[in-house]
């Protein structure tokens, strides 16, 4: 459960340590190909601002800071009232943690082209990667106000996600309904806001809906698979699996209705779990993947609930220590199992509040399940209750011998979420250990949650 999280925390945040300031540098002399043509390219044309985007993506994917600093300083130079100049020194700065700088950069060239939607994404980009929620709810009202009505229904869905994740059920769900004429997106929102409202049945219509209207996008399908575990009723989910199967051959797709097929044989007989039809997708996903940690783990989880396999379950469970998986929880009967399925699932899915309260029957029914204080926590902070979160946080830090990491960052992101970056920073501060990525780009955003606007 704990890899769950690290990984849920290291994903916010991709991390470069460093931090370059922007200067008139020539373009550096040696540059290896495929760079040196564009470098040529440039020399004669310096206000190819896409030839020098090329060319900053590619220093950028080299790890080659100097060359990439070069390569902004001279966009600059010949094209010092061209806002994409500006986007180029943000994206570079970003690259850098130089968020401060990034953002400075970004307020200018929305200077610069105040009708332009770029500078306006990518502020709500950036603002959406550091936690300042209200800045880029703000920035994607005004894109959706200035594009034009061809990327009208494209910019009304990301204003729409970015007022779900406020926690602004209604608002987003009033915006969503408005687009779901050929918007998978649009239908995926809903189902995650039925969810949240406790109602199954819009759930499953509205991913049946988006997969009607892509079904070869693997997100849609992955997240039929995880809903089966989530809501009462799954059935009305297969014909989705079947029709995968049926029509598409991309293997990503065939593994995720395989993976939605078994878990509804396991929902629909969980005594035969271990056989039967549940056994027979179980085995023909073990043939395109064996090493699948929602497979690993979910099958293993079965065979410790029959003392017949224990043998079985020795050698799933060998397999999994030597992965970077890690044992999942174990359940002491089939029902606990599912409902933990169900808890784990219904956060996968977004669905804060109703994976909190059923970790709560699960920690009545079944208190002794490894992992559900962890998903408790997650699950209050995924449903932005953030005054049990915190509390339930530094109850946890205050009891714990060593300091935990995962629990620490994850306490550090719900302060920043709440304006608290100061106090973030101070904590950071005040340590004497060797920071990680992950503490490093929350120290890069406190900073910056500390001082933008201060100078």
């Amino acid at each position: 459960m704990r890899q769950v999280l690290a990984g849920l925390l290291l994903a916010t945040a991709g991390l470069l340590a460093g931090c370059y300031a922007a200067q008139e540098q020539p373009l550096p002399d040696e540059v290896s190909d495929p760079k040196l043509d564009l470098v040529a390219h440039i020399r004669d044309n310096p206000q190819d601002l896409d030839a020098h985007a090329d060319l900053l993506r590619l220093q950028i994917r080299a790890g080659d800071a100097e060359g990439a600093k070069g390569t902004v300083a001279h966009a600059r130079k010949y094209n010092p009232q061209d806002f994409r100049a500006l986007l180029l020194q943000a994206q570079y700065d970003r690259w850098q943690t130089d968020l401060l700088g990034a953002e400075k950069s970004l307020l200018a060239a929305r200077d610069l082209a105040p009708d332009r939607l770029e500078p306006r994404v990518a502020l709500a980009g950036l603002y959406n990667q550091t936690y300042l929620e209200g800045a880029e709810l703000e920035q994607r009202r005004v894109a959706l106000e200035l594009c034009d009505a061809a990327l009208r229904p494209e910019f009304a869905l990301d204003y729409a996600f970015a007022l779900a994740q406020m926690g602004r059920d209604g608002d987003a769900r009033k915006a969503a309904e408005a687009l779901v004429a050929g918007s998978a997106r649009a239908h995926l929102l809903l189902a995650e806001l039925a969810l949240l409202a406790g109602t199954d049945a819009g759930a499953v219509e509205h991913t049946l809906a988006a997969v009607a209207l892509e079904p070869a996008e693997p997100g849609n399908l992955q997240f039929a698979a995880r809903l089966v575990c989530a809501v009462e009723d799954p059935a009305g989910l297969k014909p989705v699996f079947d029709g995968a199967l049926a029509g598409q051959d991309r293997a990503e797709v065939r593994w995720t209705a395989l993976f939605g097929l078994w878990m509804l044989a396991v929902r629909k007989a969980p005594a035969q779990a271990l056989s039967g039809d549940a056994d027979q997708w179980r085995q023909r996903l073990a043939t395109m993947d064996p090493a699948h940690p929602d497979l690993l783990g979910r099958w293993w989880q079965l065979l410790k609930l029959d003392p017949a396999r224990k043998a079985e379950a020795e050698a799933a469970g060998k397999v999994l220590q030597e992965s970077s998986v890690g044992m999942p929880p174990e359940a002491p009967t089939m029902d606990a199992l599912l409902d933990l399925w169900r808890a784990e699932d219904l956060l996968r899915l977004g669905a804060g509040r109703p994976c909190f309260e059923a970790v709560s029957q699960l920690e009545v029914r079944a208190p002794g399940i490894a992992g559900l204080r962890m998903l408790r926590v997650m699950a209050l902070f995924k449903a932005r209750d953030d005054t049990r979160c915190l509390a339930a946080l530094d109850a946890w830090l205050g009891e714990s011998e060593e300091p935990d990491e995962v629990l620490q960052t994850l306490r550090w992101w719900l302060l920043l979420r709440n304006s608290r970056g100061p106090e973030v920073l101070k904590d950071l501060e005040s340590r004497q250990d060797a920071p990680g990525n992950a503490r490093l780009w929350v120290e890069a955003v406190a900073k910056f949650h500390t001082y933008r606007g201060k100078s």
